[in-house]
């Protein structure tokens, strides 16, 4: 399978081409920095900017499926986001790749109650703009014709894979640890089993939030106001 990835060299990203090439899938990464991506025959590298059609409609050329990392980045608009996406579904619609995957946030729609207390404080003042912005992003891909799934994980860390979350549409579920790396595989089952297809999916784990989880989320809120 051949697979197209926006957002290739983030957190998540990194972690999902590893896992892509180890399963034998081949990449195609459209990036700014090539040489942030791992060596090997079966990824592409395109380089350019997600705003920039050319480069998109050149990363989805003759792929099975499209997989939506985007996040905020220095020196681009605070509506990367959901700009890049209308690039991404454009570049699609005239081919004939249908399948997308786009990573969003648990917080988002039908999950804005599973976060914590100050993670929705945060949302809905410092990082307004931010959610609005994937909101946006959701809202463009939803109203496409695409077979699409819109993941949205809980607090992300770079603790190793496990294989031990839980997900589903519409389950008891709060917004615990989960790792980017197990978010991830559930990223590459949903295309190889073709799982949750125009459905918004959450994915987190049952660990308990510790400590350490909460210094690491305000971290986290405090790095994507100083992006802001």
């Amino acid at each position: 399978m051949k697979l197209a990835v926006f957002g290739a060299t983030g957190g998540t990203g990194r972690r999902l081409i590893t896992q892509a090439l180890a399963a034998d899938y081949d990449v195609r990464a459209l990036t700014r920095s090539q040489a942030k991506l791992p060596p090997g025959e079966q990824i592409t590298a395109i380089e350019g900017n997600v705003l920039d059609p050319g480069a998109v409609s050149e990363t989805v050329e003759n792929t099975d499926a499209v997989v939506c990392l985007l996040g905020r980045t220095p020196n681009n608009p605070p509506d990367v986001v959901s700009r890049g996406t209308r690039n991404i579904i454009e570049a699609m619609d005239d081919r004939p790749v249908s399948r997308l995957l786009v990573l969003t946030s648990m917080g988002l729609g039908s999950s804005s109650e599973t976060v914590p207390w100050y993670v929705r404080i945060a949302n809905a003042t410092a990082l307004h703009d931010l959610m609005a912005d994937k909101a946006r992003q959701e809202e463009l891909v939803m109203q496409s014709d695409l077979d699409w799934t819109i993941v949205r994980p809980g607090g992300l860390t770079d603790t190793p894979r496990t294989g031990e979350y839980v997900h589903g549409v519409d389950i008891d579920a709060s917004a615990r640890p989960i790792s980017r790396a197990d978010v991830a595989d559930f990223l590459l089952q949903i295309v190889q089993e073709d799982l949750y297809v125009r459905e918004t999916p959450i994915v987190t784990s049952q660990e308990n939030a510790d400590l350490g989880f909460f210094l690491d989320q305000i971290a986290t809120i405090a790095k994507r106001l100083k992006t802001n």
